[in-house]
């Protein structure tokens, strides 16, 4: 039994729009608040045909109001895009109208695949060279850290003062990543997508060795966020998954496409480029099978990692055989919330 949790980038389909998505988006969040989830994570993207969710930060607010314990937060807000003090008001506000129920999550990346889309959304041409700078600005803003005096953030407090910034967990998938969160005294979530299932053991020990409180009664937290599909059995997961992985093997070799459904996701031949791709990423983390197999597979994760949490990346056509499938990666984990505040 560990905390479960579930980030969410708002699956897009031919018959389930953006605006449609997000409205489902709703619907999952107070599932996963009534059946024991800790934390309901919004991701930021931009451009991207399958992912509806790019302005996290007031779905956040939005899913808070429609459910009572849930932490409810960023997974994440892709800093290179934002300014930090706007950051850090944003999630100061969102902390004072729901208070101990809201986290923040950072991230480096800008959450699109296109450069014109990059682009556009920088806010500095070299925001992505400069995301430790304007972290360290983020937290010092937020009251987490002091700012070097020389700092142009420096004296700066971002309002509603009176509030703490919420709980910042930084988003990686390295062990600098790791190392860096640890040497912060933040929260991490470790993504393990399309990497070697050993790799979030060396970055989650790097992060627990690394880790410097920032306040006294500061802990390190740990979350491992892989891609889980529960299925009624292994082939009906299988098919839950088709959707989704036919999607990212479309983007990654130029055909960005809204997610199809499963049958037809199962049955389109792919392209001697998409064949090549596919050979070429790492799904040995991924998490795909009945509820048995995934309970057997998420707890060897945790006894391999020591992650504090499990956190899920589920993307499928259908909202109600997604609604299922939560129910179904509930059932395997029998998750024991944390404490809200």
């Amino acid at each position: 039994m560990v905390a479960l949790s579930l980030v969410d980038q708002g699956p897009v389909s031919e018959e389930t729009p953006p605006a449609q998505a997000l409205r489902h988006t709703v619907e999952l969040a107070r599932l996963a608040d009534e059946i024991g989830l800790t934390r309901y994570w919004l991701a930021e993207h931009h451009g991207v045909r399958n992912m509806a969710v790019a302005a996290p930060e007031v779905v956040i607010g939005h899913i808070a109001d429609r459910t009572t314990r849930l932490r409810v937060g960023s997974g994440g807000i892709m800093l290179p895009n934002h300014a930090p003090l706007h950051v850090a008001e944003q999630f100061r506000t969102l902390e004072a109208l729901h208070p101990g129920r809201i986290d923040l999550g950072v991230g480096r990346s800008t959450g699109t695949g296109d450069d014109a889309t990059r682009d556009a959304l920088l806010r500095t041409p070299d925001g992505l060279e400069r995301f430790g700078e304007h972290l360290a600005q983020l937290l010092g803003v937020g009251g987490v850290r002091e700012l070097d005096p020389a700092d142009p953030y420096a004296g700066l407090v971002a309002s509603p003062w009176d509030v703490p910034l919420p709980t910042v967990f930084l988003l990686g998938s390295s062990v600098g990543s790791a190392e860096a969160a640890g040497r912060s005294g933040l929260g991490y979530a470790y993504f393990s997508v399309y990497q070697a299932p050993e790799a979030a053991e060396a970055a989650l020990r790097r992060y627990r060795e690394a880790f410097t409180p920032a306040r006294p009664d500061d802990r390190p937290h740990a979350i491992v966020a892989a891609r889980i599909w529960v299925g009624e059995d292994a082939e009906h997961a299988n098919a839950l998954a088709a959707s989704e992985r036919l999607a990212v093997l479309d983007f990654l070799t130029g055909t960005p496409a809204a997610l199809e459904p499963m049958d037809r996701a199962l049955a389109r031949p792919l392209t001697p480029a998409q064949v090549t791709v596919r050979d070429r990423l790492d799904t040995r983390s991924d998490v795909v099978g009945d509820v048995d197999h995934a309970a057997a597979r998420l707890a060897e994760l945790v006894e391999r990692t020591g992650a504090d949490e499990v956190m899920a990346v589920s993307n499928i056509h259908d909202p109600a055989e997604r609604r299922a499938a939560l129910r179904r990666l509930a059932a395997a984990v029998q998750p024991q919330p944390l404490p809200v505040g």
